[in-house]
């Protein structure tokens, strides 16, 4: 062999092996390249369909919240066992059968995550209830348990919006924070004390950043609707129960005869509800009964953020009439110290639904460009986590 031929193959033979040694990061940014065109246009088949194979659907049981909690996991074609992630599907009354739901658990398993869509009865009957964290305390350790699938230490949960709070909250129990690798808020909150100021007032803020929005009615009686189990009689329960889907169809509808028929507690959730002063919120929040109390406090991830181990992903949409972005911006300064926090704010989302522009010479530049550049590290990151070790 001549030095020719010997410096050819030397060449060959390094440049093979760049090639096998990267080709891992290559096939993660190719694959976040095709996830990136396939959100732009969700529910639709889109160019990973064309390329992966399908995963295999189980319906599965297990025990967990006091009751036999029903889900479907979603099995990747590939062998070993990689990364499972637990897809929280919110308040949301079809559950993990919803449209969304079953399209980005079948791409999250096409990418070549395991992944498990319980149905959680509370978000499912459109309120926040202490036990939807037991139901997903259960979902980690059942998930943790399939070690064909996963590996110890690689579970992850995508929660969305008012479903968010409560999966961070699970993510950093003890009985299960070692199992898990991630976390991924989206449209999510740091405390539901700012939530209900924003809710019934428009008032947001987070440091420097103040501000103040015309708050949407629709969420206001939604948002007592979600949580009128909280209340503790049930005749105000039925009470109010008529009064928010009264000024949900109507908000102009004069509620004041039925409250005036309101209880105590009663009574003070709707004058919290109806109040426009963020002043005021405090003093209203504490004429509220002990129970309502003890639930906020619970079910605010300001409580136990910093007992969570996992990498944050934190993403909230820019601007966002549903949730303040700055409960995002609050999420993510809890642990930026600790620098295991993505954090990125998207314009083309509405809340927690993606709204892409039409594409054209125009939308491309001035969007696509820009944005894409975001959600496409985004997704890199997050696919980056079915081979990535747990953040310490």
């Amino acid at each position: 062999m001549t030095r020719k031929q010997r410096v050819a193959l030397g060449t060959t033979v390094a440049l093979a092996t760049l090639l096998a040694l990267s080709w891992p990061l290559i096939w993660d940014a190719i694959l976040s390249g095709l996830l990136l065109v396939q959100v732009t246009t969700p529910l639709a088949p889109g160019p990973l369909h064309r390329i992966t194979e399908p995963p295999t659907r189980h319906p599965v049981t297990f025990a967990g919240g006091g009751r036999t909690m029903v889900a479907t996991l979603y099995r990747p074609s590939r062998s070993d066992p990689g990364t499972g992630i637990i897809l929280v599907h919110g308040v949301n009354e079809a559950g993990k059968d919803d449209d969304r739901i079953v399209w980005l658990a079948d791409l999250l398993a096409r990418s070549g995550f395991t992944v498990l869509t319980p149905d959680f009865l509370g978000f499912r009957s459109l309120t926040l209830r202490t036990s939807d964290v037991e139901e997903l305390v259960a979902s980690i350790q059942y998930l943790a348990r399939q070690r064909r699938e996963v590996v110890p230490g690689r579970v992850g949960l995508i929660g969305f919006s008012y479903g968010a709070g409560p999966t961070i909250i699970a993510a950093a129990d003890g009985r299960v924070r070692d199992h898990v690798q991630f976390v991924f808020s989206f449209g999510g909150y740091y405390d539901l004390l700012n939530v209900i100021a924003f809710v019934t007032t428009g008032h947001y803020e987070f440091g420097e950043i103040r501000g103040r929005i015309v708050p949407n009615e629709y969420s206001r009686w939604i948002f007592l609707r979600y949580n009128l189990e909280l209340i503790p009689g049930a005749r105000d329960r039925e009470l109010l129960k008529e009064i928010t889907e009264a000024k949900a169809k109507n908000p102009a509808v004069d509620a004041g005869p039925l409250a005036a028929t309101l209880g105590p507690e009663g009574r003070a959730a709707y004058d919290l509800l109806v109040n426009r002063d963020p002043d005021r919120v405090a003093v209203l929040v504490a004429a509220l009964g002990p129970g309502i109390r003890q639930q906020i406090r619970f079910l605010s991830p300001s409580r136990v953020i910093r007992d969570l181990r996992g990498r944050l992903f934190v993403v909230h949409s820019d601007p966002d009439d549903y949730m303040p972005q700055t409960e995002s911006l609050r999420l993510a300064a809890a642990l930026e110290s600790r620098g295991n926090v993505h954090l990125a704010l998207l314009k083309v989302f509405d809340h927690v639904r993606p709204n892409f522009p039409r594409l054209s010479v125009d939308s491309f530049f001035r969007v696509y460009v820009s944005e894409g550049r975001k959600v496409l590290w985004l997704i890199l990151d997050l696919v980056r986590q079915r081979r990535q070790e747990r953040w310490i």
